[in-house]
């Protein structure tokens, strides 16, 4: 497939080898998933990949719904091509009949974010990347104990966490965690199989929740009761997982945090913490380009 000056490589294209080998490191997700991909090129050169299957990938529409994600590789090349990939990529998406896309940029990539914008995308997800370099020991005190949630036990975590996690401004997790209700329990087990789900406990309540993974060290979500806030327990649940993951090896830890979420940030780097890249995620989907042609 080709457009003006750009040509367009089917994962499924035997021919397609060479390049499809040079843009492997960016497209492991899509692979892992098994979701078909196309890689974008102009002039020899990547300009980035638009990946199509169905909910659930990203949990931000009930399980079923067919949805893609793009991914620019080369932000510095010239506005027009950009322009171009945007365009034709989603008309490749519109054409596959998916209900939304996702477009996730470097916040300094201005000029990639406003060619998105002008093909019909919106802000959706403004977060920062911290990092923590686990070099020394992360004690918890004996106030809380943490209990590993069991598998029957996922449904009540996730229901649980939804409560704790009330008032965070990040609208995207308060998204995944209604549709994760709407899993079926083969998708739950898998999630389960990924990473390490804990109840916060104190006099046998639940008082926070913790999951992450110890093999990539990222931590997932983090929340405590709204009703306990201010307790110091949101510093003892993280200095768990932390010890946690260092036990399992990891020499750093990561997560994702709303930048707006200022109180979660000033605990993060209080625990050392960094910033280390900040990250706008833009949406695109169907209902909003049908309300637009409609008026």
């Amino acid at each position: 497939m080709e457009m003006n000056s750009v040509k367009v490589y089917f994962s499924g294209d035997s021919n397609a080898k060479p390049i499809l080998e040079k843009v492997s490191k960016y497209t492991q997700q899509a692979q892992a998933m098994n979701l078909p991909y196309w890689v974008f090129v102009h002039e020899s050169n990547p300009i980035g990949i638009i990946a199509m299957g169905k909910e659930p990938i990203q949990l931000y529409a009930p399980p079923g719904t067919p949805m893609a994600l793009i991914r620019l590789i080369d932000p510095s090349l010239p506005e027009e091509v950009i322009k171009e990939f945007a365009a034709e990529a989603m008309k490749l998406a519109t054409k596959n009949s998916v209900e939304y896309a996702l477009a996730t940029f470097r916040d300094r990539d201005i000029t990639a974010i406003n060619k998105f914008k002008e093909s019909g995308f919106k802000e959706f997800d403004d977060c920062y990347r911290m990092v923590c370099q686990l070099d020394k020991e992360y004690v918890p005190s004996s106030e809380l104990e943490f209990i590993r949630v069991q598998k029957e036990e996922m449904r009540q975590f996730i229901e649980i966490a939804r409560k704790f996690l009330q008032g965070s401004p990040d609208i995207t997790l308060s998204i995944a965690l209604q549709h994760m209700l709407e899993l079926p329990d083969e998708f739950l087990n898998f999630y389960y199989s990924q990473e390490k789900f804990y109840f916060a406990n104190k006099n046998q309540q639940p008082v926070g929740i913790i999951d992450f993974n110890p093999n990539r060290g990222l931590i997932s979500n983090v929340g405590v009761d709204p009703q306990q806030r201010g307790k110091g327990y949101g510093k003892q649940i993280m200095l768990f997982a932390l010890s946690q993951l260092k036990a399992s090896s990891c020499k750093q830890a990561y997560l994702r945090v709303h930048i707006k979420n200022i109180p979660a940030i000033s605990l993060y780097e209080s625990l050392g913490f960094s910033k280390a890249e900040r990250y706008k995620t833009l949406i695109w989907t169907r209902k909003e380009r049908m309300r637009k042609e409609r008026k």
